[in-house]
C-alpha cells in the first residue's frame, strides 16, 4: 500500500526524470531514488538512449548499501535486453526488497513482464503512485503505444480572431518572444516537424531547435510541388540529413536528380482524388521510419489536412491580443456546418506566454 512518504519520493524521482527532457527519445524519460530507513541513498535519471537507465545510475550510487531498500522509479523496470542489459536482474542482484512504481511499460517487451519478474523474485511491488504524473511525463511515449503511430502534435500561433497572417502572408511575429521559445521547446520534444511549401516559401524556416539546449529534429515538407525558392534553410543548411521531402513517387524521382534534390530524404505518399497528398501515408512513413512524435507547424493547409484525417492528438495554439480581419485562417474547411459536429477538445490548459495566452487541449475524437 501507498504512503505519504512514497509520494515525496516518487516526486523527487519524476523531479529526476525530467532532467533528461529532450535527449532520450526513442525512449521515454526515467527517474530514479533508492531510500533506505526514510533517507535517499541514490538517485539517477535516463540521460540519453542508449545510455544506462536510471535504475541503473541509482544502484552504482548506492552501491552494497542498496540492499533491503525500497526503489522509487517512474516506470516499470525493463526485464529485455536492448542496448542495455535487464534492469530487473540488477534490481534482484542487488538485494532490494521493495519497488514503487507509477505505471506499467507500454512497450510488449515489458507490459507487466518486468513487475512479474521482481514478485516471482520475492520482491513487494506496489503500483499506482503519482500514475496521472508519469503518464503525463512521457505522453508522447504512452501515446505511441496506445495509437499504434506517432503522437502528432498541432502547434498555432494565430491572432485574436484566428489568423496566422495577413492577406499578404505576412506573418513576422505574431506571437511573442516568450510563445517563441515556448515553440522552440515543443520542437525540442518531438522526432519530426512537419510543414507545407507555402511555409519554406514565405518564411524560409531552418525548422531547428533554438532558445533551448534540445537535438534537432526530422525537417519534414510535405509538398507535391517541390517548388523550393531560391534560398532555402531546409536545403542549403542539411549537413546532418535530416530534411525529408514528403511528396509523389514521381517528383520524388524527378526532383532526386536535381543538384538541390541530392542528401535529401523521400518518403514516397500517394494522393487523395482531389489531388492532395494523404497524411495518413505520411504519418504510416514516419512510424515506419522510426520517429514516435510529430510536430505540425503550418500552415493552413496542413493543419487541415491533419485534422480532416483526425491526426491531431494534442493542439497548442498561442493567441495573440491582435485582431488582423482580413488574413489567413489557422484552419480551413472542416466540412462542420453544425455547432454540434465541431471538434471538442477536452483536459483544456490556459497560461500567459508573454504578451499571448498559450491554449493547451486535446481533441475528442470519440465525441
Amino acid at each position: 500500500m501507498a504512503s505519504g512518504a512514497d509520494n515525496v519520493f516518487m516526486q523527487r524521482a519524476l523531479q529526476l526524470a525530467e532532467q533528461g527532457k529532450y535527449k532520450t527519445s526513442p525512449n521515454p524519460m526515467v527517474g530514479a531514488v533508492l531510500v533506505k530507513n526514510g533517507k535517499i541513498i541514490g538517485e539517477g535519471y535516463h540521460r540519453r538512449a542508449g545510455a544506462a537507465h536510471a535504475e541503473i545510475v541509482a544502484l552504482q550510487q548506492a552501491k552494497e548499501n542498496a540492499a533491503g531498500s525500497t526503489l522509487y522509479v517512474t516506470l516499470e523496470p525493463c526485464c529485455h535486453t536492448g542496448r542495455t542489459g535487464p534492469c530487473t536482474d540488477a534490481i534482484i542482484k542487488a538485494g532490494i526488497t521493495r519497488v514503487v512504481i507509477p505505471v506499467k511499460d507500454p512497450d510488449k517487451r515489458v507490459n507487466g513482464k518486468g513487475i512479474r519478474v521482481l514478485r516471482k523474485a520475492g520482491i513487494t511491488v506496489t503500483t499506482g503512485v503519482l500514475r496521472k504524473e508519469a503518464v503525463q511525463l512521457n505522453e508522447s511515449y504512452f501515446g505511441y503505444y496506445k495509437l499504434g503511430r506517432p503522437f502528432i502534435i498541432l502547434k498555432v500561433a494565430q491572432t485574436l480572431d484566428g489568423r496566422i497572417a495577413t492577406g499578404s502572408g505576412d506573418s513576422r511575429w505574431i506571437s511573442s518572444t516568450v510563445s517563441r521559445k515556448e515553440a522552440h521547446i515543443l520542437r525540442a520534444q518531438v522526432d519530426g516537424i512537419v510543414v507545407g511549401m507555402e511555409t519554406v516559401r514565405k518564411d524560409n524556416p531552418a525548422l531547428t531547435v533554438r532558445k533551448v539546449a534540445g537535438i534537432n529534429p526530422y525537417r519534414i515538407v510535405l509538398t507535391r510541388s517541390l517548388r523550393f525558392p531560391p534560398k532555402c534553410q531546409l536545403l542549403d543548411n542539411n549537413d546532418d540529413y535530416k530534411t525529408i521531402v514528403a511528396t509523389t513517387a514521381p517528383a520524388a524521382e524527378r526532383f532526386a536528380k536535381t543538384k538541390r534534390g541530392r542528401n535529401l530524404i523521400y518518403w514516397r505518399l500517394r494522393e487523395k482524388q482531389n489531388g492532395i497528398l494523404r497524411v495518413s501515408d505520411l504519418v504510416s512513413v514516419a512510424d515506419s521510419f522510426g520517429l514516435r512524435s510529430l510536430l505540425v507547424e503550418g500552415g493552413s493547409m496542413v493543419a487541415t489536412a491533419f485534422l480532416q484525417a483526425g491526426l491531431v492528438d494534442k493542439i497548442v495554439v498561442f493567441i495573440a491580443p491582435l485582431i488582423l480581419g482580413n488574413g489567413i485562417p489557422a484552419v480551413g474547411d472542416l466540412n462542420i456546418r453544425k455547432i454540434e459536429q465541431a471538434l471538442a477538445l477536452k483536459h483544456i490548459h490556459f497560461s500567459p506566454s508573454g504578451a499571448d495566452c498559450m491554449f493547451v487541449g486535446y481533441p475528442d475524437w470519440k465525441r
